[in-house]
């Protein structure tokens, strides 16, 4: 099931992660529910059996600021839910914290 709202796109299928949540976040297995549909991507480019799907949609996200990707898996029936964020995160400096630090150690300055 794919359920998108205005600001949050949610992907749910039934079936608990078979390669392990620890795994599919490092990526490198591809272990495809549906081989089907995964040889259905692949022949038209989008699809490459690398594993590497889900750590390339954390890169995105944190390289376009949103809050990162929740992964959640329940239990009787398994379901597995990826909930990405479209919104951008609060910057979490201020100006001043922006401002290049001068090193405490510097030098004094003779007047």
């Amino acid at each position: 099931m794919i359920k998108k709202e205005d600001d949050k796109l949610v992907i749910e299928n039934p079936g608990s992660i078979r390669a392990g949540k620890k795994q599919m976040l490092r990526g490198g297995i591809s272990d495809p529910r549906n081989k089907t549909l995964m040889k259905m991507f692949n022949m038209i480019g989008i699809g490459e059996r690398a594993g590497s799907g889900i750590p390339d949609i954390y890169q995105v996200w944190e390289n376009e600021g949103w809050p990162m990707p929740v992964v959640e898996e329940s239990y009787n029936p398994d379901r597995t839910r990826l909930s990405l964020e479209f919104k951008k995160q609060a910057n979490k400096t201020s100006e001043e914290e922006k401002e290049p630090k001068r090193s405490q150690k510097e030098p004094k300055r003779s007047q």
